[in-house]
């Protein structure tokens, strides 16, 4: 009998064996590729005579929503069953797993399901491996735990998943047959576009107000600066509501009396000191560096995630900013291993402990820092993102930046006027980051703007006043660093008091591991769209959040209400909440809202804005449930085409004088006589090709899988035959590749997408997107 670890990827699988040496011969040390099992299509859970379309896909129809299964089905990813079989065989004599994937509740998750697809009964440890280095790795297998002590983890997971299903299933099937255009919606993915649609709303719709400034300049002994003017009181004329100047004339006024003799009425000197910032969680990462670099969040996980991989850095996706008090030991050994320069070493002080280190506020993972293994040849996003990782770890150890706060109220004119500045004593950690803290800095105009150091009482000489004009500005435009932040922090978005403080303690949107990969789904889907660093809504996010909240269904697209059901899936996985009760909440709420949806009407001029807003019109090949919508072509303005809310049952109508007309032809791609049933795709029947040496194969027209014929039976599929196009069986499927299709509007003349995940090569690269973990 034996010990089988599963890792959740190859290169854990690799890292686990490095790190334990020659104690790695105890385990068959094996490896997934993220998740290899997925959730059923809804077609699994819906009835035989549902009809199909060409494809064999039961077609989407309002009757037969809402989809909420009884018993789930999960089935092997098509590029993973070989995998899967292998990790099977070793299960059959092993006595001993052990549950090696990512410290997470995905991570629990993945490799908890394969032992429940085998049915196994065996005894189940759990590693927690919070880095990849060797000595991490040696750790962590020292401390194995029962896997069951984890099985929260699993269930949050679990129930994360089937509420994903139920609501993105169940909402886009119906929103997109009342319109006639694909329309997806997420638990997730909604809320999030809601934030930026209502930021782009508030900036449009944003009327600037003038108000003004006054400011006196002052000379004294030790030299001239600027003060501001502080009335007495802003409740009265001249001042608006905020309590802002909006009287010129009572401006130019105030300004000339800054003139003649002053005096210092009170000044103040106080020696302050600043620690250095806490570690990065990988939102606060994304956030900087965006704002430094233009990085997306997406990029910025990616990234992480290879530093890790290469154990150079620890675990990416948490959202502490704080370290375990027993690792303060090891910083001597990191600190002695990275790039400090040599004017900065003999500063450090590695037995400081920084308020960083703090029990109290870890949560399932620890802030982001270097493991002391080299970092060599790496590109120049690792590099970028390693140094600001490094350095944030070298600042704790790092004095205090020692400073003088001055703030002077001058007495002029028979007003009062006010000036701060700071004085800097001692820099101490900022010596590491040399201008970068400067520009960093939140009070950067106070620190630069020059004060004297003066003595209450002292005389100040008034060289006049100028007047100063202001505008208010509209909030700015998310970037993927602010809209990860807002994610983050949603309590900022909330106006209710009660509310406001109880999500500032605990919620957000998504988590740390699935916000970038929201951010990149409504890229992909239209719903936003890049200009520079921005993030913009399109037409086709406005109209999908206008709808939602005509339809009285606003709360799916509510940032609070998914933040309190993130709250609750935290529960979940500290098993304070049964999965059971989370995942009937949300059934109740979807199939309320399909009733809503059933009965209410359809979304006028769906998603395309350069249509005019036709209603829905019913579909003459489909009938029943099925609408046709008029898009118009993004290629070729004058031209028009209609769509089917069925999106596979037939091809798109040509237009007919502003009608719908007959089918375009079928791909040259799909045609040919039919051929054996494609063994990927449930009743799709492939197509008989010939290569251009006269040689015959299958393929199939849904998932584009090709075949050789059998050698034995020709009427039969034999070898698998990579396509032409790309060298290799597009491993999405033709789920993936319709939708892929679907999100550029059902346009005839679009260019072809490629799925974006697809094949064995991304399920074995180690990438996190290789998980298929759907968060909205």
């Amino acid at each position: 009998m034996t010990t089988v670890v599963i890792a959740e990827k190859p290169s854990m699988a690799r890292a686990i064996r490095e790190g334990l040496g020659p104690q790695a011969n105890r385990y068959e040390i094996t490896n997934a590729f993220g998740h290899i099992l997925e959730q059923a299509e809804p077609d699994a859970y819906l009835p035989g005579d549902v009809p199909k379309t060409a494809k064999g896909k039961k077609i989407w129809r309002m009757q037969d929503l809402p989809i909420l299964p009884a018993e789930w089905k999960k089935f092997p990813k098509r590029d993973a069953k070989d995998q899967l079989a292998k990790i099977g065989a070793l299960l059959k004599s092993a006595d001993t797993v052990i549950n090696a994937g990512d410290p997470d509740r995905e991570g629990q998750l993945l490799i908890d399901e394969i032992l429940e697809h085998f049915h196994y009964r065996g005894k189940v440890l759990r590693v927690w491996l919070k880095a990849l280095d060797a000595e991490n790795v040696r750790k962590a297998f020292a401390a194995l735990e029962s896997n069951e002590k984890y099985r929260p983890l699993k269930d949050a997971a679990e129930a994360r998943s089937q509420s994903d299903w139920v609501v993105g299933m169940n909402l886009t099937r119906a929103v997109t047959v009342k319109s006639g255009d694909l329309f997806s919606i997420g638990r997730v993915q909604t809320p999030t576009l809601a934030i930026v649609v209502r930021r782009d709303l508030e900036i449009e719709n944003f009327v600037p107000k003038d108000y003004f400034e006054v400011f006196a300049q002052c000379r004294h002994a030790q030299g001239a600066f600027l003060a501001k003017w502080e009335p007495s009181s802003t409740d009265g004329p001249g001042f608006d509501e905020e309590g802002r100047l909006i009287d010129k004339r009572l401006a130019v006024a105030v300004a000339q009396k800054a003139k003649g003799a002053g005096k210092v009425a009170r000044f103040e000197a106080k020696e302050q000191k600043q620690s250095a910032p806490l570690p990065y969680s990988l939102s606060a990462l994304q956030k900087v560096a965006s704002s430094r670099f233009g990085m997306s969040a997406q990029q910025v996980l990616d990234t992480c995630q290879s530093l890790y991989e290469k154990k150079i850095t620890s675990y990416p996706r948490t959202d502490c900013r704080y370290l375990p008090e027993e690792q303060l030991v090891d910083a001597p050994r990191i600190l002695g291993k990275l790039p400090i320069p040599d004017g900065i070493r003999p500063l450090l002080n590695p037995r400081q402990k920084h308020v960083a280190w703090n029990n109290a506020k870890i949560t399932a993972h620890n802030a982001i820092v270097p493991t002391g293994e080299p970092a060599r040849g790496l590109s120049d996003a690792e590099a970028k993102l390693y140094d600001l990782i490094w350095k944030s770890y070298v600042a704790l150890f790092l004095p205090d930046y020692r400073y003088r706060a001055l703030s002077a109220t001058i007495a002029l004119g028979g007003e009062s006027w006010k000036a701060t500045g700071r004085q800097d004593i001692d820099l101490g950690w900022k010596k590491l980051f040399g201008a970068q803290a400067l520009e960093d800095d939140e009070d950067a105009d106070a620190a630069r703007a020059p004060l004297p150091v003066m003595q209450t009482g002292d005389p100040v000489q008034g060289d006049g006043g100028k007047v100063e004009a202001r505008q208010t500005k509209p909030p700015a435009r998310f970037t993927d660093g602010s809209l990860i932040d807002a994610m983050s922090n949603i309590h900022k978005f909330v106006t209710d008091p009660q509310a406001k403080a109880k999500l500032k303690e605990t919620s957000g949107l998504g988590t740390e591991a699935t916000r970038a990969s929201v951010l990149e789904t409504l890229l992909q889907r239209e719903y936003l769209q890049k200009k520079g660093k921005q993030l913009i809504s399109t037409p086709k996010g406005r109209a999908l959040i206008a709808y939602l909240e005509k339809q009285r269904l606003g709360s799916f697209a509510d940032p609070v209400t998914t933040a309190r059901w993130e709250d609750v899936l935290g529960m979940v996985a500290e098993g304070k909440v049964p999965m059971q009760k989370f995942t009937a909440a949300v059934t109740q709420e979807v199939a309320k809202a399909i009733e809503v949806l059933r009965s209410g009407a359809a979304m006028a001029g769906g998603g395309n804005a350069t249509q005019q807003p036709l209603r829905a019109q019913p579909c003459p090949i489909c009938g029943g449930d099925a609408v046709v919508r008029r898009l118009q072509s993004k290629k070729n303005r004058k031209v028009f085409f209609w769509s089917c809310s069925n999106r596979d049952a037939h091809p798109l109508l040509q237009d007919d004088n502003g009608k719908p007309g007959k089918p375009f032809a079928e791909r040259k791609e799909d045609s040919g006589p039919p051929g054996p049933a494609c063994p990927h795709c449930a009743g799709t029947a492939t197509r008989t090709k010939t290569t251009s040496t006269g040689k015959t194969y299958y393929r199939c027209p849904s998932c584009q899988a090709a075949f050789w014929p059998d050698r034995e039976d020709p009427q039969r599929l034999g070898a698998p035959w990579p396509p032409a196009e790309n060298g290799g069986r597009r491993g999405s499927g033709a789920t993936r590749s319709s939708s892929a299709k679907r999100s550029s509007g059902g346009d005839p003349s679009a260019p072809k997408t490629r799925s974006s995940t697809g094949g064995k090569k991304s399920a074995s690269s180690g990438a996190r997107g290789g998980k298929g973990r759907k968060s909205g």
